[in-house]
């Protein structure tokens, strides 16, 4: 969770989230703190000319999209609800994301339900992105940095009368037939509230700028939860619940599609003061259930390549800190940590004896210590963390089945007697290995924020970051594309003992501001020491393999060998430059922008990390009153030629967009907006949006997917 260390925040506010505008980082009148980027709720209040913005649309499905906004952060598109955040070239679990300090671990291997998907965008109440070196109380694994969520809870208003109010909002989207109703109301009396929210989303298919179909990308979501809190002047508890049912939703960058995500999460937290300190705690458990198929939403004809994956995931959860002033600074301390357990079973609805143990019982538990140290020196601000955290993995025993039904396809037979062996060879030699792992690591954050004169401040931060392998990277013992959304058409293998990852980091971050300007750029080096990633079978596993593809029906049915990858220890390093801007030309015009780039290369051979954000940039000029906001804003994205040779990476061409929106204050209780993104209907292929997997569809399979061309939108709220 994010304790108080008092970071600069950074505010960028949501009432411009719902427009598509550009994130304006700004320095707090205390530049010397140590600097956050914060996306706040401004619910309704109007817009002070002194605040920023950021990009993101509270009707969009997926809250990954306000990542676009920050600079050095982006987000790989598995689907219209399957973003996967990335932050200076490094995604999935190397950033750590939670919602409410709580760590959400997804059921599924392919990371359809991703951290960020289970929260609504109505009921966030701020997203706080760590800008340079994470501290290490940001989260257990923050290699490549630090997400949190916090979401609205129930407000005592410290009244003997109840007192209630609440937020609704309806949205619909051009392009895809989009359609958003949520609603959130608090109710109050005295010391305690109650808060209950509801969420529903549904959208169609989407048309690229040539009017090609993005099929399947139709959606279905809702969401719905509470929370009843009881506040006192120092100390407070809370319980809250949350539901998130997601049906026949499309990834098309996928092999199979969302059949269906149904998880509850329910959490108690509070915080209280004994003596001197002040003590923050919470406990949490989530469980998720998932289905996924190949079949549902989209075509395949054979009736033997059917697959259905069920996959099954819970987590418990817990933290407590205590924080304390002192004279040589602020210290805080604590212990957090989870212990997760994942269950994958495939199996063909056609062939009752087909059944694949994709994780059986697969352990998953990280828990840690950390103490943190934030102190002032004249005109310098620092900051100093160490945790100690230990990673715990097994599996229990997996199996495979691969019994033909009367009637099915004999030509077949060849291929499933090959691949039956192998499979019982794999599972044999799984079976027999010492399954049971432990790391114990440490990780290290110094950074400082140094005020060098009225209008110039200088950022500096160093650090030792560690990341013990994913269950899919250990445990993945059969050959199959569950490998947390990597999306590149590959077929991997995981290693059981494979080595953690260990990052040397360093940031240096200069910022200029003064009543009309602001200019922040970082520069950033990370040295990555057994990064992990996909490397070639050797060649004398090749044969073994290849009768896999067939007698398995494979999870898609373009496959071949060369598309087989094992999880492996390689180093790499990753560099680059990521700024943020801002010039006020009068009292209502504002222009903006931000910028960022990074290369992501191995050190053990020449070649480019996978799936890196190309160059890009964003600049909004902005019109605002006291009851209008207008922006105008032009995307410019570089072509990417610097692709993973290893997985195969195709390039992309670059492209410019220009997105307009307008918001309007109708009153104190009613806002309305709408805009248009895509003005110009551009063809074009985001570079992270991965390549087509669904065959008989207007874009050919192992191609880039098209983006969503021209889309008109409009969104009420009001407030009461």
């Amino acid at each position: 969770m994010k304790f108080s260390l008092k970071p600069t925040t950074l505010a960028i506010n949501l009432a411009l989230l719902s427009l598509g505008t550009v994130a304006l980082p700004t320095i707090a009148n205390d530049a010397k703190e140590i600097e956050v980027l914060t996306i706040t709720h401004q619910r309704h209040n109007g817009l002070s000319h002194d605040q920023s913005f950021a990009t993101g649309k509270t009707s969009a499905p997926d809250l990954a999209n306000w990542l676009s906004s920050i600079p050095g952060a982006n987000i790989n598109s598995n689907g219209p609800v399957t973003g996967i955040a990335q932050y200076r070239g490094l995604f999935g679990d190397r950033v750590a994301a939670t919602l409410d300090g709580h760590p959400i671990v997804g059921a599924g291997p392919n990371a359809m339900d991703t951290p960020l998907s289970y929260s609504t965008p109505l009921i966030v109440e701020s997203m706080t992105v760590y800008r340079g070196i994470a501290p290490v109380s940001a989260g257990m694994d923050t290699l490549g940095g630090a997400i949190d969520v916090k979401m609205r809870k129930a407000e005592t208003m410290g009244s003997d009368k109840i007192q209630s109010s609440g937020d609704i909002q309806a949205g619909y989207r051009s392009n895809n037939n989009a359609n958003i109703l949520s609603a959130v109301g608090n109710v109050a009396k005295g010391d305690v509230a109650v808060m209950a929210y509801g969420n529903v989303q549904t959208g169609d298919n989407m048309e690229s700028g040539d009017g090609t179909e993005i099929n399947p990308t139709e959606f279905d979501k809702v969401q719905l939860g509470g929370d009843i809190r009881y506040a006192q002047d120092h100390s407070d508890i809370g319980l809250s619940y949350h539901y998130t049912d997601t049906t026949d939703s499309g990834t098309p960058a996928l092999p199979m599609d969302i059949e269906y995500i149904e998880s509850h999460r329910v959490n108690l937290d509070g915080s209280f003061i004994a003596g001197e300190w002040h003590g923050e705690w919470l406990v949490g458990y989530f469980d998720a259930k998932h289905g996924m198929t190949n079949f549902l939403m989209r075509e395949m004809a054979d009736p033997s390549k059917h697959r259905r994956n069920t996959a099954m995931a819970d987590t418990t959860d817990f933290s407590m800190s205590f924080n304390r002033h002192f004279d040589f600074g602020e210290f805080t301390w604590g212990v957090d940590g989870y212990f997760a357990t994942h269950d994958s079973v495939v199996t063909n609805p056609n062939n009752a004896m087909f059944e694949m143990m994709n994780f059986n019982n697969v352990v998953d538990n990280r828990y840690g210590i950390f103490g943190q140290l934030q102190s002032q020196f004249d005109q310098t601000n620092v900051q100093l963390g160490v945790r100690v955290k230990r990673a715990e993995g097994d599996a229990g025993e997996v199996h495979m089945n691969m019994g033909m039904m009367g009637g099915m396809n004999s030509g077949m037979n060849g291929g499933m007697s090959s691949g039956m062996n192998m499979g019982m060879d794999l599972s044999e030699d799984f079976n027999n290995a010492d399954r049971e792992v432990s790391d114990t690591l440490v990780d290290i954050a110094l950074s400082s924020q140094t005020q060098l004169s009225e209008n110039w401040s200088l950022y500096a931060g160093v650090g030792l970051k560690n990341r013990a392998p994913s269950y899919q990277e250990r445990y993945l013992w059969m050959p199959m594309e569950a490998t947390a959304g990597l999306a590149d058409g590959k077929t991997y293998i995981g290693d059981i003992n494979l080595k953690a990852e260990t990052a040397y980091q360093t940031d240096l971050g200069l910022t200029f501001q003064n009543e009309t300007a602001m200019f922040s750029p970082h520069v950033f080096f990370q040295r990555i020491d057994n990064y992990i990633q996909g490397t070639p079978v050797p060649m004398n596993d090749m044969g073994s393999m290849g009768g896999m593809s067939g007698g398995m029906g494979s999870m898609s049915d373009d496959m071949m060998m060369e598309d087989y990858l094992k999880f492996s220890n390689v180093d790499a390093k990753l560099y680059g430059i990521d700024l943020s801007w801002n010039y006020r030309l009068s009292e209502q015009f504002l222009l903006s922008g931000i910028a960022s780039y990074v290369k992501g290369e191995r050190r053990d051979i020449d070649d480019n990390l996978y799936r890196i954000a190309p160059l890009n940039s964003q600049m909004s000029i902005s019109y605002i009153n006291d009851k209008l906001i207008t922006n105008l804003t032009f995307v410019a994205v570089a072509a990417q030629d610097d692709v993973s040779a290893t997985n195969e990476e195709q390039t992309t061409s670059g492209y410019g967009l220009v997105n307009i929106d307008v918001e309007y204050f109708v009153n104190s209780a009613l806002t309305i907006r709408g805009g248009v993104d895509n003005l110009f209907n551009r063809e074009y292929q985001n570079h992270l949006g991965g390549y087509n997997r669904v065959s008989n569809s207007e874009t050919p399979v192992m191609t880039r997917l098209p983006s969503e061309g021209l889309s008109a939108w409009a969104e009420v709220s009001y407030s009461f």
